[in-house]
C-alpha cells in the first residue's frame, strides 16, 4: 500500500535492530565485565578529548566558539531530517475518508466527492447477507495522490478464497458503474482463530 521497495523496508529494519543490539549488548557487557567497562571509559575519553580538540583548531575565528566541526554536524543532520521527510513523503497520505474526489469543472457542476463510508456501507452490507463471510471492513488510503480502497475480508473455514476474491470484486465493479468512476482496491482475505471456531456453526439471520 504505499511505495517503499518491500526490500528496502526489511534491510532498514534489519540495520536498524542490529544497532540497537549491538548498543544493548555493549551495554550489559560493560555493565557486568570490569575490563569491558576500563575499556570503554577509556574509548570514550579518548574520542571526548579528539572532539574537543578538533572543534578547538577547527573554530572560525578566535572571537566565536562556532566551528567547522560544528556546521558539519548540523549539515549532517540536515541531510538526515530532509531525507527522513522525503521518505515519508513516498510512503503516502496514511488513511483517507474520501474514496472518489473529482475536482470541479466547467459548467455547474462542481466538486464531486464520495466519502469512504458511503464505500463502506456499500460493501459491507452487501457482504453481511453472504452466510460464508465472517466480517468485512473497507477503508480508504492515499498513496501517491491516488485515493485507493481497501477491502478486508474474514470467510469462513474452507471457504474458497477466489470466489470471496470474485465476489468482492464485482461488488466494487457494481459500486464504479454507480459512481461512474474506478477506484483502484486491495482485497484482502483473512484467517484467523474466528473463522476456525465458526467453521461448522450454523450462521443465524
Amino acid at each position: 500500500m504505499n511505495a517503499t521497495n518491500r526490500g528496502t523496508n526489511r534491510a532498514i529494519l534489519l540495520l536498524t535492530g542490529l544497532i540497537l543490539l549491538a548498543a544493548g549488548a555493549c551495554t550489559v557487557l560493560a555493565s557486568a565485565w570490569p575490563v569491558a567497562a576500563q575499556a570503554w571509559e577509556a574509548w570514550a575519553g579518548d574520542a571526548v578529548s579528539w572532539m574537543q580538540d578538533a572543534d578547538e583548531s577547527s573554530r572560525l575565528s578566535d572571537a566565536t566558539t562556532v566551528s567547522w566541526l560544528t556546521m558539519g554536524v548540523l549539515a549532517v543532520l540536515l541531510v538526515i531530517a530532509v531525507g527522513a521527510v522525503a521518505v515519508i513523503a513516498r510512503l503516502g497520505g496514511g488513511q483517507s475518508s474520501v474514496v472518489i474526489r473529482e475536482e470541479s469543472g466547467e459548467g455547474a457542476q462542481g466538486a464531486v466527492v464520495i466519502r469512504q463510508g458511503f464505500a463502506s456501507d456499500a460493501i459491507t452490507h452487501s457482504l453481511a447477507s453472504r452466510g460464508e463471510i465472517l466480517t468485512s471492513r473497507v477503508s480508504a488510503s492515499r498513496v501517491r495522490g491516488e485515493d485507493v480502497l481497501h477491502v478486508r475480508v474474514t470467510p469462513r473455514q474452507n471457504t474458497s478464497p477466489v470466489d470471496v476474491a470474485e465476489a468482492v470484486a464485482r461488488l466494487v465493479d457494481n459500486l464504479a458503474r454507480l459512481t461512474g468512476r474506478e477506484t483502484p482496491t486491495l482485497i484482502s482475505i483473512h484467517s484467523g482463530v474466528r473463522a476456525r471456531l465458526a467453521a461448522d456453526q450454523p450462521r443465524v439471520n
